[in-house]
C-alpha cells in the first residue's frame, strides 16, 4: 500500500480559499467575513468594512491566527473565510457590527 503524504498534510494545513483576497476587495464586492472556531464550533459573521477598520487592509487568509474565539479563547482553532451569500441566506443571518474599539492601557514597570 503506497504512502500518501499529501493526505496527512491536508489534515495539518488550513484550507486557503481566499488566496490574495484583501479586506478592501471583500468590502468592494459586498462579501461577509465568516469566523469559525474548530474547538467550540461557533460561527460568527462580520461586515468586511468593520474588519477593515479594525485590522487594516490585510489578506483574509492572514487573519486565521490573529482572531481569538470569544467562546473558548483559542487563537489557533479559528478559520476565517470571505463568503458571498445569496440574499435568502443573508436575511436569516445574524451579522455582528463593530460599535466601539476599547484600548486597554497596561503599565510596564522596570527596576532601576
Amino acid at each position: 500500500m503506497p504512502n500518501h503524504p499529501s493526505r496527512s498534510l491536508s489534515v495539518l494545513m488550513p484550507r486557503r480559499d481566499n488566496i490574495g483576497l484583501t479586506l478592501k476587495q471583500t468590502h468592494d464586492l459586498g462579501m461577509l467575513i465568516r469566523v469559525r472556531c474548530n474547538m467550540c464550533r461557533r460561527t460568527r459573521h462580520y461586515h468586511s468594512a468593520d474588519m477593515l477598520m479594525l485590522l487594516g487592509n490585510i489578506e483574509v487568509d492572514s487573519m486565521m491566527g490573529r482572531l481569538k474565539c470569544e467562546g473558548c479563547g483559542l487563537k489557533d482553532a479559528t478559520e476565517v473565510y470571505a463568503v458571498d451569500l445569496p440574499a435568502s441566506e443573508r436575511q436569516s443571518l445574524r451579522v455582528r457590527t463593530l460599535t466601539a474599539i476599547k484600548i486597554i492601557r497596561r503599565p510596564v514597570w522596570r527596576e532601576d
